[in-house]
């Protein structure tokens, strides 16, 4: 059982690891699901309220990227190629910062992060300070201007999909 602070500041409960709760649909979050088929969600990151940056997960408990199938590696990369176009096409960010993170008793996830122009003022080499950019994220980003935004583009790609 666990706990976590979703970028809207509210808490949500899970009783396993969190992308398998999520993939069971035992919460739900604010902008719901980007995308869903039998193998994959994509959703608005939970915790950080960085409009755009969407997590691609597999629905099957996996904690590394070799734990994939041949077939699910090729649908993951289709659908992360995909969701990157459409942010692309609907203007909304034209680099990313692409990061596989397998941790250990969790759910292998891919970040799209969006390259956004205040990430490099801030701290210059993005990948370098990641945990800057999410530090500053929770603290200032929390607003209700950002969430219409974070609904905005959660809408367009949802709509493109």
């Amino acid at each position: 059982m666990g706990k976590m602070k979703l970028y809207t500041g509210e808490e949500i409960e899970f009783k396993e690891c969190p992308g398998c709760s999520y993939a069971k649909h035992e919460f739900v979050l604010p902008c719901g699901f980007v995308y869903e088929d039998d193998s994959f969600t994509i959703s608005q990151d939970w915790e950080l309220p960085i409009p755009g940056f969407l997590i691609l997960s597999p629905k099957r408990c996996v904690e590394t990227l070799s734990d994939l199938t041949n077939e699910e590696r090729e649908k993951m990369f289709f659908l992360l190629e995909k969701t990157m176009k459409i942010l692309r096409n609907s203007h909304i960010c034209e680099r990313f910062d692409i990061i596989f993170e397998e941790k250990e008793n969790r759910h292998l996830h891919i970040w799209i992060l969006p390259r956004e122009k205040w990430m490099t003022e801030l701290v210059g080499s993005v990948i370098d300070h990641i945990g800057q950019i999410f530090s500053y994220a929770k603290d200032n980003l929390r607003t209700p201007q950002n969430f219409e935004k974070i609904k905005e583009i959660t809408d367009i790609v949802k709509e493109q999909f």
